[in-house]
């Protein structure tokens, strides 16, 4: 590989790659409106701020006990169970805070349903606290839709305006909205004459706000400590809204914690009546015994036999009690209704890892019905409950089962050692053996009854003293300053919405431009060589190299002039052939131009008005037409009658279209257009062919054969990128000899990618045979973006 080939390769890959510069000065030549841009979108931001209501962050610390009953034995057989698992615990209790029934107690004993705004200054001011009156709406109306604001103007103190209509304060009176009263509070004074609006809502609707808005987690994994937040408007009210929802919550979860004793406290009381019963019966018998058989005492050995079988006998109550207790458990635990609640008591029942499954049983089932209230049966939350309960009620009736054969084993023994206390009592006399027999049953449920009034009180003191398992470390307390909106935040969003917006337009714009911008336009589509790049001018001169020899665009026709020795080699190469894609590319203009240019050095040039349909060339040299090159090709006119001298302009010659035939093509191909070429050939230095668009007609190709080079004139931001896929057509068939591409009319202002300034403006028609030349209309916002 030589070193032009690398040369060539390395272009191409410079070519194929993502010039960063270009691209940078892409946008950057539209600074002053993206600066521009960023400073609207920045006050907008300001503005934005300024009217927007600012929240506050209002925060609580709530931790949550684990005071679950039993020794520390069972704590750790319970622990090892995964029975108190804190992760569980602390799931359930989120659910139970966020809860829309806790929360519609809040709104309720907060009055939150309705809200007071004052309007006097430009941005509305919720009111709360200190409000001057309350209204509310005893009985609303079917037909009232409380979701338009109400107003309300406090006259004095008797009269109250709603809605434009004057009612009286203190007293429940009919309007659109329903039976509403106005009742005032020590400061009505204050809102005399001032205007308030009051907007009404739901109960439900304000609750299901407020738990969508309540934020609820744990400060850690491993801790049982749980972050209550939200963001209100009124740090106050949202103080009180945290405060009463922990109020609530405690309140609920000792109502919960009191329903199991509650149970067992009735339960008691039933059998206290029973045996209350049964001991009156008891004792009436003892005396009567003693009455009829005239029995004053007992010896001393027979009280100890009575004690000691008393004691026997109180066992065994016990444990029919317990079992019976189990017993009751056991058919609850056979209830597959999953919505039951009320646990049967565990009176009597001392086992620790028993009343721990079962009290944290009644605790899940009843978390699970506060759920339900809110949720469906369905959802999640809900499904993991219940296979927590599925997996309790198993685990209780394991406990269960294992408990009852020991209490039947224990009830064995003291069914043995009852028997031989009744052997002995057939050893004694008669009179006293019965008299003995009727105390027995007096001590026995003398017994009962002090064990039944013991747990009682034990019992009763446990409900009073029931308090929750939680505790609040910190009241709620509010942020010193509003979270939102964040100040930085918003204006770094509208700044940067300044600076996206106008960059996103520019490259929208860009992407929908389908015309060719940039010389790297043409090199991605083709092969074709850019032999020379000419400016826009706002001149509409047509021989600018004669009339401002030393503008921008004279120099680069004479680049253009200097490169066609190297693609017009040797003394025979002298017909030049312009053409292009459509009408307007100026593709007459740069051949007139071209050829003046080559005059100028000192060679004899010729162009000839190939145009038949609509020629421009004579117009614009104000030359007479009367006979030209029709006149030739139908043989009325003469060779040399036909060459006329271009004014101004010494060794240019130009030969018109003449008067326009109905049969352009037809006279291109009857044979004395060769002709004519051959004898030019010999007398002139250059021969420019000013042909029609190759897009539009045929007349190019046909010119095609006589050109020693081709220059396809392509416009900038003009020509369409599409119909350079016909040019390389031409290329790779070779249909045009020595092709070559001349851009035209480059707007540097209007562009990117060229480091000096063009300027040019030449039109180029074609009426009704061609598409006419559009004079562009810019819009505002086009020709914003255009400066």
């Amino acid at each position: 590989m030589n070193a032009n080939d690398s040369l060539n390769e390395f272009i191409d890959q410079e070519r194929d790659g993502t010039n960063f510069r270009e691209i940078f000065f892409r946008y950057f030549r539209h600074w002053p409106w993206i600066l521009l841009s960023v400073i609207f979108f920045f006050f907008l931001g300001y503005a934005y701020v300024k009217l927007a209501t600012p929240l506050y962050q209002i925060e609580t610390d709530l931790l949550i006990k684990d005071n679950k009953q039993g020794s520390s034995t069972s704590n750790d057989l319970l622990k090892d169970l995964d029975m108190f698992s804190s992760s569980k615990i602390i799931d359930n209790e989120i659910q139970i805070l966020k809860s829309q029934t806790i929360m519609r107690k809040v709104v309720e004993k907060l009055n939150l349903q309705t809200a007071y705004y004052y309007t006097k200054t430009l941005r509305k001011h919720e009111v709360y606290g200190t409000i001057p009156f309350r209204i509310q709406i005893i009985d609303k109306s079917k037909e009232a839709n409380l979701s338009i604001l109400t107003k309300v103007r406090l006259l004095n103190k008797n009269q109250v305006e709603i809605n434009q209509v004057k009612y009286p304060v203190g007293t429940p009176v009919k309007t659109d909205l329903g039976i509403v009263l106005v009742t005032l509070n020590s400061e009505w004074q204050k809102a005399v004459n001032e205007e308030y609006e009051v907007k009404f809502n739901t109960v439900e609707n304000v609750a299901k706000f407020l738990s969508d808005m309540l934020k609820v987690s744990p400060v850690s994994k491993q801790a049982t400590v749980l972050n209550i937040s939200l963001e209100d408007a009124i740090p106050q009210r949202g103080k009180d809204i945290l405060n009463q929802l922990i109020s609530e919550y405690n309140q609920a979860a000792v109502e919960d914690k009191n329903k199991m004793t509650s149970s067992t406290l009735k339960f008691i009381d039933e059998r206290l009546n029973v045996i209350a019963r049964d001991l009156s019966s008891v004792e009436k018998n003892v005396e009567q015994y003693k009455s009829e058989n005239r029995i004053a005492d007992i010896s001393q050995e027979s009280k100890e036999f009575i004690t000691s079988a008393g004691e026997n006998d109180a066992e065994l109550n016990k444990i029919s009690i317990r079992l019976g207790v189990l017993n009751n458990l056991e058919g609850y635990l056979r209830n597959a209704d999953k919505n039951a609640t009320g646990l049967p008591s565990m009176f009597g029942i001392d086992d620790p890892t028993l009343l721990g499954l079962v009290q944290q049983l009644g605790e899940i089932q009843l978390k699970r019905q506060s759920l339900l209230q809110t949720v469906p049966e369905t959802n999640p939350l809900v499904t993991s409950f219940d296979d927590q309960i599925t997996s309790l009620k198993q685990q209780i009736g394991t406990a269960v089962s294992n408990l009852k054969r020991n209490l039947l084993t224990t009830k064995r023994q003291l069914d043995i050692k009852n028997n031989k206390f009744e052997s002995v009592i057939r050893q004694v006399p008669v009179k006293e053996r019965g008299l003995l027999d009727v105390m027995r049953q007096q001590e026995i449920k003398n017994n009962l009854f002090t064990y039944l009034l013991q747990k009682r009180e034990e019992t009763a003191m446990q409900l009073a003293s029931g308090v929750a398992d939680s505790r609040t470390i910190d009241a709620a307390y509010s942020s010193s300053a509003p979270v939102k909106p964040v100040k930085g935040v918003i204006y770094l969003l509208f700044s940067a919405i300044g600076l996206v917006l106008p960059i996103g337009i520019i490259y929208l714009r860009g992407l929908l431009n389908f015309k060719i911008t940039r010389r790297q336009d043409i090199e991605r589509i083709t092969k074709v060589p850019v032999i020379a790049e000419v400016s826009h001018s706002s001149d509409s001169g047509p021989l600018l190299v004669v009339t401002k020899p030393r503008s921008m665009i004279a120099e680069q026709i004479r680049a253009l002039r200097t490169n066609l020795q190297f693609i017009m080699q040797g003394p025979d190469k002298k017909t030049l052939l312009f053409t292009s894609s459509m009408s307007g590319e100026g593709k007459s203009f740069i051949s007139l131009n071209l050829g003046a240019s080559l005059a100028m050095s000192g060679k004899k040039v010729v162009i000839l008005e190939l145009d038949l349909r609509k020629p421009k060339l004579h117009q614009g040299l104000e030359i007479n037409n009367d006979n030209g090159l029709s006149n030739y090709l139908i043989g009325q006119a003469d060779y040399n009658k036909i060459i006329k001298p271009i004014p101004a302009q010494e060794n240019y010659y130009i030969i018109t279209c003449g008067p326009i035939p109905p049969n352009p093509a037809e006279l291109l191909v009857n044979g004395k257009i060769d002709i004519l070429i051959e004898k030019l050939k010999q007398d002139f230095d250059f021969v420019v062919l000013d042909a029609p668009p190759v897009g539009l007609v045929t007349d190019a190709q046909i010119l095609a054969k006589f050109a020693d080079a081709t220059m396809y004139i392509v416009r900038h931001d003009y020509t369409a990128k599409n119909q350079l896929y016909a040019l390389n057509n031409y290329f790779t068939t070779k249909k045009f000899k020595n092709l070559n591409i001349v851009m035209n009319a480059i707007n540097v202002q209007n562009s990117y990618g060229y480091g000096y300034g063009y300027s040019y403006g030449y039109s180029y028609g074609y009426g009704g045979y061609y598409q006419e030349d559009e004079k562009e209309s810019k819009g505002f916002f086009k020709r914003l973006f255009k400066k």
